[in-house]
């Protein structure tokens, strides 16, 4: 699938999902949709926020730029879950020089746990103030 109108196609084919309940899950106007799906438009930022919301499952990467899998793995959600986690750790004293912070033991975690490999940077995406946004690819 070389372009957006096609992934969301997929995603309206797999959910078996027409534009305006598409439209209705998203919270977005059901032309918006049609111009999507028309090519006449391009996604926004704020699509993109309402679309991983609506399905968390999907892949942003594989929707913005049709590389890598379609859907997340379970593993891919590592990252948040430690996030979770560390917005539930009790707040330390900031004059404790036993303990280390909070922010340490979270990022100590994800290191330990992840390859070098791993968290290599494929893509940087840059979100303008007027909702555009650019994609700069590793070559």
């Amino acid at each position: 699938m070389k372009t957006i109108n096609e992934r969301i196609q997929f995603i309206l084919d797999h959910y078996n999902l027409t534009a305006g309940a598409f439209a209705e899950k998203m919270g977005i106007q059901k032309s918006s949709v049609s111009h999507l799906l028309s090519g006449r438009n391009k996604p926004s930022f704020q699509f993109l926020s309402k679309l991983v919301k609506a399905f968390p499952e999907i892949n942003l990467n594989w929707f913005i730029t049709g590389d890598g899998d379609i859907f997340n793995k379970p593993e891919q959600n590592i990252e948040y879950a430690n996030l979770k986690d560390f917005e539930k750790q009790p707040e330390i004293p900031k004059n404790s020089a036993t303990e280390e912070k909070p922010v340490k033991k979270v990022l100590k975690k994800l290191a330990n746990e992840s390859d070098s490999n791993a968290n290599a940077v494929e893509n940087i995406i840059m979100v303008y103030t007027d909702d555009t946004f650019k994609i700069l690819k590793k070559h």
